[in-house]
């Protein structure tokens, strides 16, 4: 998430604003916010600047670094705190806005990019309030959190909106899958999603004990399985996500396995490199192995699938550490506002098409080159 602090002047608790840019005379309505560069002057209700200091009338954050300001557009949407934290929810010129819709989740990762918090808060209003205010239809959406689906009418709620405000958009929902074990929620699920809906489940290992030990959660293995196959029952599209970590790197061919012969109608199975963050910086000597060491049985997992006429992919692993067999199966996956390149990546040919690092991660794989 794109943020900044600087001081606030007459807020309290937390703000939705849409932005704007240029003189604020027209910028009156209390849900959004004039950007105000510097040496200019606005009229404007709210204000962001970097200024030191807003007008009498004015209420907003000062003394925010022109860097961050400059990255703001107009129809961005930002949430404001009284502390001077400006967080962006919603870049208008992206195709990665996600809406994040609770800290909670009913499964507790070993190797989650997410910090445990031990404050739970849900941001379902948020979410609402974002959409209310987001003009143009986008192409592209996902869902995460926490367990999105956690707190189920809500989510359904935000779902419904995100329907009826953009029927034609395609919609990834992230979720562990275990809550769709109930039929009669998946089915709500689906009946209040838009048309174009991927469901992203993880699944760690084809060993139910394997998967249950490395997610924490006893029973989780038979519930995500459950979820997965109503949602085939209802003819959605799933994606399969196994995050490769030191606990079931061996494994790979025996997931890929297991996918074929039990889940061969799934859209998508994507294996993915670590982010180092949260849960997975805390428990580094448990889940990290250098990318080069699970190589082989990547590529044995990998062609085993797409020798079968599954659809597979690589997320999140630089192409230099791939080998040749399985550099056509990258993506560019990183999300653009934690994607970064080692200066060793200055002058490589495939930067274009590579996923590069993760930016929050504090582990870098080893072997990076300039191709």
């Amino acid at each position: 998430m794109i943020t900044d602090k600087g001081k606030a002047e007459g807020l309290q608790g937390l703000n939705i604003f849409k932005i704007t840019r240029g003189n604020g005379y027209l910028n009156f309505f209390g849900n959004s916010i004039n950007v105000v560069d510097s040496g200019n002057f606005s009229l404007a209700k709210n204000i962001l600047t970097s200024q030191k200091s807003c007008k009498l009338f004015q209420k907003g954050v000062t003394d925010l670094s022109e860097k961050f300001l400059n990255s703001l557009s107009e129809g961005d949407i930002v949430s404001v705190l009284e502390n001077g934290v400006v967080n962006v929810l919603w870049q208008c010129n992206s195709d990665e806005n996600l809406l994040f819709l609770t800290d909670y989740c009913n499964s507790h990762c070993i190797m989650c990019p997410q910090t445990q918090l031990p404050n739970i808060a849900h941001y379902y209003q948020q979410a609402i309030c974002i959409l209310e205010l987001v003009k143009d239809t986008p192409k592209y959406l996902c869902i995460s959190g926490g367990e999105p689906t956690f707190l189920k009418n809500e989510y359904l709620t935000v779902l419904s909106m995100i329907k009826n405000k953009f029927p034609n958009i395609a919609l990834q929902i992230l979720t562990n899958g275990k809550n769709f074990a109930d039929f009669a929620f998946a089915k709500n699920s689906v009946l209040t999603s838009p048309v174009d809906t991927l469901y992203a489940i993880p699944i760690y290992s084809g060993n139910p004990e394997l998967h249950d030990e490395i997610v924490c959660s006893k029973g989780s293995f038979n519930k995500a399985i459950y979820g997965i196959l109503n949602l085939y029952r209802l003819q959605q599209n799933i994606e399969i996500r196994i995050v490769i970590t030191k606990k079931n790197y061996r494994d790979l061919s025996n997931i890929a396995h297991f996918i074929y012969w039990n889940m061969p109608f799934v859209f998508r199975i994507a294996f993915m490199g670590m982010e180092t963050h949260g849960a997975a910086s805390d428990n580094l000597k448990e889940v990290w192995i250098e990318p080069v060491e699970y190589m082989k049985y990547l590529q044995e997992a990998v062609l085993f699938l797409n020798d079968r006429m599954l659809n597979v992919s690589i997320y999140n692993l630089p192409h230099c550490l791939l080998s040749n067999e399985l550099k056509n199966f990258a993506q560019a996956s990183i999300s653009e506002w934690k994607k970064s390149f080692l200066y060793v990546c200055k002058n490589c040919s495939k930067a274009s098409i590579c996923s590069g690092v993760f930016s929050t991660s504090i582990n870098i794989p080893k072997g990076i080159h300039s191709i």
